[in-house]
């Protein structure tokens, strides 16, 4: 009896990391990939009224999602609230926001925001004053963006078009000067 529940137990074990295997390997989202469920996907509708203005929401919407914007590409960068990379990128992604908004053509089709995996609504609003962003930061409380986009690490960059092609995505600190350029480049 003791050889069989060992037996059963490794290969309930077996079965386990193999799964779990299976599910890291597939990882994040990479470059030429389609998903347009990211935009689809529906955020809480963010608090601060110069935010609800930026995604273009009226009073009383309870969600947003970033196909209810009118622009064709949207910058999206996942970060962790105790992330120590992200509070160190912060100021970088800022500067690149305000890049964007100096450039007639960027602004008009360039839309930038973080999404907070995992984060409460009071760790969003202490991101708000922390890193002061003028544009959202957007709450993803279950983590079911994370899931969907491969549960990476932060921050997590990614550069979507309208039909949910990844034309971007970097996993880490990003050159924030080769990204402007990149965006430079976009039709």
């Amino acid at each position: 009896m003791r050889g069989l529940a060992g037996s059963f137990f490794v290969l309930v074990w077996l079965s386990l990391a193999l799964v779990v295997g299976q599910a890291s390997a597939m990882g994040p989202l990479g470059v030429g990939e389609r998903h347009p469920e990211i935009l689809a996907f529906a955020f809480p509708t963010p608090e601060v009224p110069a935010h609800r203005a930026y995604l273009s929401l009226g009073e009383g919407k309870g969600s947003v999602a970033l196909a209810d914007m009118d622009k064709d590409f949207f910058l999206i960068e996942i970060v962790g609230v105790y992330c120590p990379v992200c509070h160190n990128q912060a100021p970088d992604m800022l500067r690149l926001y305000q890049r964007i908004q100096r450039d007639a053509d960027l602004a008009g089709k360039v839309a930038m925001v973080a999404v907070a995996a995992g984060a409460t609504p009071m760790e969003i609003e202490h991101l708000h004053r922390t890193w002061r962003f003028p544009f959202p930061i957007l709450q993803d409380g279950d983590y079911a963006l994370h899931k969907m986009i491969g549960e990476p690490d932060t921050p997590y960059t990614l550069l979507v078009d309208r039909d949910g092609s990844i034309l971007f995505a970097h996993l880490g600190r990003t050159d924030i000067d080769n990204l402007f350029n990149r965006l430079k480049q976009l039709p």
